[in-house]
């Protein structure tokens, strides 16, 4: 299992400003990773906590906390990496929070920009995504069966019936993302892909 805060390598030298306002104690780990681009070789810095801990809780939206109460399930396993996210960002270095689970079938992401969360997935005994416009849904998959459900509902909400609609959010709802597929997107974003 891990946990960790990934961040442009450009946005690097913001680290130090904001792990001294995230944590207190402990030392931050820093890899850095070079990733095939389509042009170029992106860099991305990979980043956890060593015997840090948070100097405040995570902030999460109320719909969010009302979730975790309910499903009895964690939104991220620790706040060091979230609180982190949410400060590196708001010195201007959008970062995503990453936890991946034994065998990568649970996994939870978490986007920050200029200091808010703006993007969450999460999968493991429940499944749920938040995101500021959409507000609750399940993570996106990226099955050809998702693709399709999801461009038929499209259709069916315009000219469809409820029916139509019914059975295409059912194809939906049966197909299940696992962190394996949140995580990769996570790279994939950092690669503009």
């Amino acid at each position: 299992m891990f946990a960790w805060l990934v961040v442009s390598e450009d946005k690097v030298g913001l680290l130090g400003a904001a792990t001294a306002k995230a944590w207190t104690g402990g030392d931050a780990v820093i890899a850095h990773l070079e990733l095939a681009g389509r042009k170029e070789p992106r860099r991305v810095a990979i980043v956890w906590a060593d015997r840090a801990k948070a100097r405040r809780p995570a902030l999460w939206p109320d719909v969010l906390d009302d979730w975790k109460d309910i499903y009895e399930e964690p939104l991220f396993p620790n706040d060091e990496i979230t609180v982190l996210a949410a400060e590196l960002s708001g010195l201007g270095a959008p970062a995503a929070a990453v936890f991946g689970g034994p065998g990568l079938v649970q996994g939870t992401v978490a986007w920050y920009e200029k200091g808010a969360l703006i993007s969450y997935e999460h999968v493991g005994s429940s499944s749920v995504s938040w995101d500021p416009d959409d507000g609750l849904g399940r993570p996106f998959d990226g099955t050809p069966a998702s693709i399709a459900a999801l461009g038929g509902r499209r259709v069916a909400k315009l000219f469809g019936s409820d029916k139509s609609l019914d059975v295409l959010t059912r194809i939906d709802n049966a197909n299940r993302a696992i962190g394996e597929v949140l995580i990769g997107r996570v790279f994939y974003r950092f690669l503009d892909t």
